[in-house]
């Protein structure tokens, strides 16, 4: 179980080991999708009150028109108006979801537009949530769109990011508001991943019932190789769960021993790369907080020898020259005599 209000390097560790190896003997990506989506949900909690943090987690990825089963291209046109789709056409697709709601916790009813069309440059721009997933992202909608597609598979290897809303109610880059963010308590929104292999984009989406700020959201970039790792297997081979022969799928799949180690190699490497950066990162701010402490104390001792040096012995009695001190009944007469003379 994990706290995400308290979450920890420890915990981001623990959980990108088991996130990785969620798609092993699948038959999908939709399979290790939904086990993915499973887990997180099942396994971000409150510390205290055992309480699900999250509300609803959603597993997306870029599809070719295309290349989606029936049911998914009827979703897609019902949003066109009339457009005609071309078959390499990417659509938004939910491949897993799970959540609260009994209906959440099946792609097929998770949500009322399961394939959304990306039609064009301008018409993205106008879907806030998607757009804003591909600017934290570090793309702009030409590329994510595949315009250029040889700078789109350059980019695949480096594209590893998050989306973060802080705070979730009003904001207008989520626009399920009275459906989701306000009956559900929603309180920020956190989404990883990045570019497959293949060039599409991968999201898993996380609506959490907590409020998270920009330094946890930073630690699930790790998440994103892990599930990328567990995803890649099955790009651009089986991504949809088939309904009959998953069993003869998995064991063919296990057949097909150096492809699935050549992704597993690729990505273990990326793995390692992301991580030594982000040692590197922590590094390098322990060692300003060092070097801030060292002025700090340098600081504090300067003052205290400037405060010890400004200070000098108070004289006292002690330091009187002997000539001046007067007897007691010596300083009465002279006061009787001054005053005589006053009288005078």
């Amino acid at each position: 179980m994990y706290d995400i209000t308290l979450f920890t390097p420890q915990d981001m560790a623990k959980c990108s080991l088991v996130l990785r190896h969620l798609g092993r003997n699948t038959a999908s990506m939709e399979a290790s999708s939904q086990k993915i989506v499973n887990y997180i949900y099942q396994h971000f909690c409150d510390s205290q009150t055992r309480e699900n943090s999250c509300a609803l987690v959603r597993l997306f990825k870029t599809h070719p028109y295309g290349e989606l089963e029936d049911s998914l291209q009827q979703s897609a046109r019902c949003l066109m108006n009339g457009y005609p789709p071309t078959a390499d056409m990417k659509c938004w697709t939910l491949l897993a979801a799970a959540g609260t709601e009994p209906q959440w916790n099946s792609r097929h009813t998770a949500a009322k537009n399961t394939a959304i069309p990306l039609v064009s440059t301008q018409l993205v721009a106008q879907m806030p949530a998607i757009s804003e997933i591909i600017r934290q992202f570090g793309l702009d909608i030409p590329t994510f769109l595949g315009l250029d597609p040889e700078r789109f598979l350059q980019l695949e290897p480096a594209v590893l990011n998050i989306f973060h809303v802080p705070e979730a109610k009003c904001s207008p880059f989520i626009p399920e508001q009275d459906s989701l963010i306000i009956p559900y308590q929603i309180k920020s929104v956190l989404g990883f991943g990045g570019l497959l292999p293949s060039g599409s984009l991968f999201a898993v989406v996380m609506f959490l019932k907590v409020k998270i700020p920009q330094s946890t959201a930073e630690m699930f970039k790790s998440l994103a190789v892990s599930v990328k790792n567990s995803l890649s297997v099955y790009d651009k081979k089986m991504v949809f769960e088939p309904s009959p022969n998953a069993k003869n799928i998995v064991i063919n799949n296990n057949a097909s021993e150096n492809p699935l180690l050549e992704f597993q190699v690729g990505n273990l490497i990326q793995l390692l790369e992301f991580s030594e950066q982000k040692m590197l990162r922590q590094a390098a701010r322990f060692q300003r907080t060092i070097d801030k402490l060292q002025r700090e104390i340098a600081d504090r001792k300067n003052k205290e020898e400037a405060l010890k040096a400004s200070q000098e012995p108070f004289a006292g009695i002690v330091n009187i020259p002997q000539d001046g001190i007067v007897p007691v009944e010596e300083n009465q007469e002279i006061q009787r005599f001054n005053q005589g003379e006053e009288q005078i």
